[in-house]
């Protein structure tokens, strides 16, 4: 089940020059980061990533996500904006129509790539890490801080 995506969130995951990047766990709880270029949405509104080596530790750790319901994150960076996705995997096609259509545009790219999983992936949250968003939204509700360093630095006192 998908949540509903913003348009700032829909052109970032459409962006092909966007820096999308997974985060999955492994057996023991360590962490795994893989860019990959290939997460967009479907017309179900559901991340697809494609998956080339079905070997590689990203596509292991999808598997124990998918297996003892484990989360996962996504963070897509894109024209200056950051978006950060929590999310589960859903589904893993390794054949049929749907896998078959990937299949078909992957080796339309030309070279020797073989595909090898494409997995469906439901988001749960999106938050914007843009900076300045970040820092409003993790000050909102606290005492504000005024570093020393800052406060000497300051032009408007008194030397």
């Amino acid at each position: 089940m998908s949540i509903d995506f913003d348009q700032a969130f829909r052109s970032a995951v459409a962006d092909p020059a966007a820096l999308k990047t997974i985060a999955t766990i492994d057996e023991h709880g360590v962490p795994h980061l893989e860019e990959n270029n290939s997460i967009h949405l479907n017309g179900d509104d559901r991340l697809v990533l494609l998956e080339l080596n079905e070997y590689s530790r990203t596509n292991r750790n999808l598997v124990r996500s998918i297996w003892f319901d484990k989360k996962i994150a996504i963070h897509l960076r894109s024209k200056g904006r950051s978006f950060e996705v929590v999310a589960s995997p859903y589904k893993v096609v390794i054949a049929g129509p749907v896998f078959e259509g990937y299949y078909r545009a992957q080796q339309e790219k030309g070279g020797d790539i073989a595909l090898s999983t494409v997995w469906l992936i439901d988001a749960e949250s999106v938050t914007e890490e843009t900076a300045p968003l970040r820092f409003a939204r993790e000050a909102a509700g606290r005492l504000p801080v005024l570093h020393l360093d800052r406060l000497a630095r300051s032009p408007s006192l008194p030397a």
